[in-house]
């Protein structure tokens, strides 16, 4: 049976801090969007508008897709995330995702998430891409230090 939204948000980095009545609140705002293997699910360049959560499959990250730079740059299976710049900044999107098995995910679009995240949410999202951001930095830090 396929893990209830609410649960797969719970299991995610990202909505782990959030408590039950507020993922409720998110999950009623999530719509679940189906692709192919193969598929293009966001293309670098285009406007971001949402957020994915990987509910089963498995997506690649690429760099320059289809070009002769092509770049991978992550894997990602269930529960991982992807586009969480683009739900809180609305920019392009730095890089092409496609889905590498038949994958379904859990589609958190920008306009909604604005209209209905409370405090709590923002905040927990807030320490979360801190968290990611601090490591960004520790690591080039590291690069260049050798």
């Amino acid at each position: 049976m396929p893990v209830s939204i609410e649960d797969m948000l719970a299991n995610t980095s990202l909505f782990s801090r959030v408590d039950r009545e507020e993922l409720h609140n998110i999950a009623g705002f999530v719509q679940i969007q189906n692709y192919a293997a193969g598929q293009v699910i966001d293309r670098e360049g285009d406007l971001g508008t949402s957020l994915h959560i990987i509910r089963s499959g498995a997506v690649d990250v690429y760099q320059g897709y289809e070009s002769d730079d092509q770049t991978l740059l992550a894997s990602f299976g269930e529960g991982d995330f992807f586009g969480e710049m683009a739900l809180l900044l609305g920019r392009p999107r730095s890089a092409t995702v496609v889905a590498s098995t038949n994958t379904e995910c859990l589609q958190l679009l920008r306009n909604a998430f604005q209209d209905g995240a409370s405090v709590p949410v923002l905040w927990a999202m807030l320490q979360h891409v801190a968290e990611r951001l601090a490591s960004a930095d520790e690591a080039i830090g590291q690069m260049h230090s050798h």
